[in-house]
């Protein structure tokens, strides 16, 4: 990495962290996360990686296509889809498994999620499996342009595990204030700082494969609209034991996640950017 790549990704996170965390307090001053305003903040903080990544790139006259910001080819949509809807259904079986949750019914589920919503089933599943996905399209770019466009392009000359590692760990970290104030873990919120930031770093391996694989940072970032828009799956397998195990993203999540990134690296290589073998 050359020192002005340095310099601007030490840039980028200070950014990033500075904004979202300044955000985050105001929000926590408002009443926290169960505040009404946390409905609109905390969607919009996502968009947040992907505007500083703009004007760093156009500050270093930099070419956005070469960061990911191009459609992809179609078929990766379709695997971002699958992997994504995939990891939701295989995490409820393996939670239902061994007794850390219950199945209800999707319909049952949403109803007791929801209990003003008397949908019927087939308005369910468009929800969950068309409307949820992309509706938070433009919010997962948002995320990703920064931490897989941006960073992992800063990163990479250092290595493809140096990369995944070391974003992983910024992107979980970013994280830290939300889920203090109650997101993800509410009934342990310390432990679930670490606990996020561990098991993101599977997840951004899988998101890395995935920008590499198509280029697109835009693939990645529906691929994080499908994995936040298709967790309503879960209303069907309701959690009997703590979110720090049952939560997509908690402890048993963790391994599945690291064997499907294994998996996808080990059985399908990808090939670092020229850019960054030069």
């Amino acid at each position: 990495m050359s020192k002005s790549d340095k310099k601007n990704t030490i840039l980028f996170v200070l950014i990033v962290y500075i904004i979202t965390f300044s955000l985050n307090y105001y929000l926590y001053k408002q009443g926290g996360y169960a505040s009404v305003l946390a409905q609109a903040l905390v969607p919009l903080q996502m968009l947040i990686p992907a505007l500083v990544a703009v004007a760093l790139i156009i500050k270093e006259k930099g070419k956005f296509r070469d960061y990911g910001w191009k459609f992809g080819g179609i078929r990766f949509y379709l695997i971002a889809y699958l992997l994504m809807v995939g990891y939701h259904l295989l995490h409820s079986l393996l939670s239902l498994g061994l007794g850390l949750s219950e199945y209800v019914g999707l319909a049952e589920g949403f109803s007791r999620l929801a209990p003003d919503l008397q949908w019927p089933i087939w308005q369910i599943f468009l929800l969950i499996f068309i409307l949820g996905p992309v509706q938070n399209i433009i919010f997962g770019f948002g995320e990703e342009f920064g931490w897989r466009g941006y960073l992992l392009n800063k990163l990479l000359p250092g290595g493809l595990w140096y990369a995944i590692l070391v974003s992983g760990v910024i992107w979980g970290l970013w994280h830290a204030p939300v889920v203090l104030m109650g997101h993800n873990f509410p009934e342990n919120p310390y432990l679930g700082v670490l606990i996020m930031t561990v098991s993101v770093i599977p997840i951004g391996a899988i998101f890395v494969w995935l920008r590499l694989k198509s280029g697109s940072a835009v693939v990645v970032g529906f691929a994080h609209g499908v994995l936040n828009g298709t967790v309503f799956l879960g209303g069907a397998f309701f959690p009997t034991a703590s979110m720090l195990w049952v939560n997509p993203i908690g402890l048993l999540g963790l391994p599945l996640l690291t064997l499907i990134a294994w998996l996808l690296f080990r059985f399908f290589p990808v090939e670092l950017p020229r850019v960054v073998e030069d």
